[in-house]
């Protein structure tokens, strides 16, 4: 027994060593300016053998930061042969996310343990790579790559949600400069949701240099920017005010997209946020006229088979009843287009041979 308790001994103790040597591998290699392919196949064999040997806290807290950062050491050792798309694979937002709780939960195990390692570095490493991806979106935007600028701009905003809400509505805005509805679609669907919509304000000021109202980052960069004597007249608006237009967008790309319940919603919550949009209301009338009007695709077919039956009453009775049992389906959809629209003709018309047609002759005689 005792023999067996030193041989365990022993082990932990190699172990240990193990784990050490290891991370002191890892640290170099981060710690580089310069990354090899030499020393991408060292670090990812450390990083292989640290895994299984982790079992303390710590251990396994730098082992995660070490296994998460190795994605941005292989795009790092590209150096100025990185592309675009080499920089769009990496920042996925399976990756984005990863990275971001990594650092954070770097950092408050530094906190609990009151030894500082990584944290100096990883304050500004979050700095430093929120500002390289507003680099690469705004640089992807000035090139007119819009699909890209957009997944960069929502790879800033899955960085950092609590400041950065407005990275969040480039994405969206940039995803339709870039033609991808669908893309654009679900971040407008996010937007209205965010708490950037509900809670956000817009931080404007005047630059005193050129005499126009600028729109600065967060509060704190424009006091500081009045109290410099560059900015004056500061002025506060809340992101909600956005709200109508959001929405109306948001209706218009479901419509395209060929999500008509979705288009519905969204129209609807729209017209409520702009009464007075007529616009709007044609558009949301002619969604629900559309589908009417659908229902009512083979009518001139169906009016055909009517009238080769007339010698057949029970034939010409059952498919009488067939025909006005389709347009008593179009009737609600119909309505609904007349009070959205009532100066459509096509509505009026139609709307009022389906209360014919259903043997609602009131109805019909009181629209003209």
């Amino acid at each position: 027994m005792k023999r067996l308790i030193l041989a365990t001994a022993f082990f932990c103790s190699v172990a240990t060593f193990a784990q050490k040597d290891e991370l002191k591998t890892l640290k170099k290699i981060y710690g580089k300016e310069t990354i090899s392919q030499k020393d991408l196949e060292a670090y990812k064999a450390a990083l292989n053998s640290l895994e299984p040997l982790a079992k303390e806290e710590g251990d396994k807290v730098y082992t995660k930061f070490y296994k998460v950062m190795y994605p941005t050491l292989e795009l790092y050792s590209k150096g100025d042969k990185a592309t675009l798309q080499d920089q769009i694979k990496l920042y996925n937002p399976q990756f984005i996310t990863e990275y971001g709780n990594v650092i954070d939960e770097t950092m408050a195990y530094e906190a609990k343990v009151g030894k500082k390692i990584y944290t100096d570095d990883l304050v500004q490493e979050k700095q430093s790579f929120k500002n390289q991806l507003s680099m690469i979106a705004n640089s992807a935007y000035t090139g007119k790559k819009y699909k890209e600028a957009s997944s960069f701009f929502y790879a800033l905003y899955l960085f950092d949600e609590k400041n950065e809400g407005n990275s969040l509505e480039n994405a969206a805005i940039t995803a339709v400069q870039g033609e991808d509805y669908k893309a654009a679609e679900k971040l407008y669907e996010e937007l209205v949701n965010s708490d950037y919509m509900k809670n956000g304000v817009i931080y404007y000021a005047v630059n005193k240099a050129s005499g126009q109202e600028e729109q600065l980052p967060n509060r704190e960069t424009r006091t500081k920017s009045i109290a410099t004597g560059v900015y004056e007249k500061p002025r506060d608006v809340k992101v909600s005010t956005k709200l109508p237009d959001t929405y109306k967008m948001l209706a218009s790309l479901a419509d395209h997209n060929k999500n008509m319940e979705k288009a519905k919603k969204y129209y609807e919550k729209a017209v409520e946020l702009n009464p007075a949009d007529m616009d709007l209301k044609k558009a949301e009338a002619r969604i629900y006229f559309n589908e009417a009007y659908e229902l009512l695709k083979d009518d001139q077919k169906l009016v055909d088979e009517i009238n080769s039956f007339r010698d057949d009453k029970p034939k010409y009775d059952e498919l009488m009843a067939k025909r006005k049992e389709i347009f008593k389906k179009t009737i609600p959809l119909f309505e609904k287009a007349y009070s959205l629209d009532s100066s459509d003709v096509n509505t009026k018309n139609l709307l009022k041979m389906a209360y014919q047609v259903t043997g609602q002759n009131e109805k019909a005689n009181k629209i003209n």
